[in-house]
């Protein structure tokens, strides 16, 4: 792992919200994600994103699949994200080809297709990172 694949914003782990249905891949994710130094919340739905997020708990980036089941899909939380005015980033990840069309302006990249490498989900979050820190102060 390189030092590349940490990351820390103002002298604390970042923490990133993984919403993931797949038990399996949630927990492989999660664990490199902790691995490489951020603190990590997880979910199954985007109701459960939901209730983090309203309980004010800091979450810098969400990462989500975009098939959430529950009142919305990645799709719904992304645009409730928005809607809300939190500001965090939220990069969705899909199996399904089309799912980049439907993303419209939500994700900077489009979805991360699945498979993907765990060090590219990090070199996403550490983009989006790099971009808050640098940002002009409103």
């Amino acid at each position: 792992m390189s030092s590349d694949d940490r990351s820390y914003d103002e002298g604390r782990p970042s923490t990133v919200l993984v919403l993931e249905p797949d038990i399996l891949v949630r927990m492989v994710i999660a664990d490199y994600l902790r691995d490489c130094g951020f603190k990590v919340v997880e979910g199954v739905t985007a109701d459960d994103a939901v209730a983090v997020l309203e309980s004010g708990q800091k979450i810098d980036i969400i990462f989500a699949e975009v098939q959430l089941s529950g009142s919305m899909d990645g799709f719904g939380l992304a645009h409730w994200v928005r809607e809300k005015q939190f500001d965090i980033d939220v990069i969705l990840t899909s199996g399904i080809a089309r799912a980049a069309e439907k993303a419209g302006d939500l994700c900077d990249e489009g979805p991360l297709e699945k498979p993907y490498h765990a060090e590219e989900v990090v070199r996403r979050i550490n983009i989006l990172l790099e971009r808050r820190r640098t940002a002009p102060k409103a």
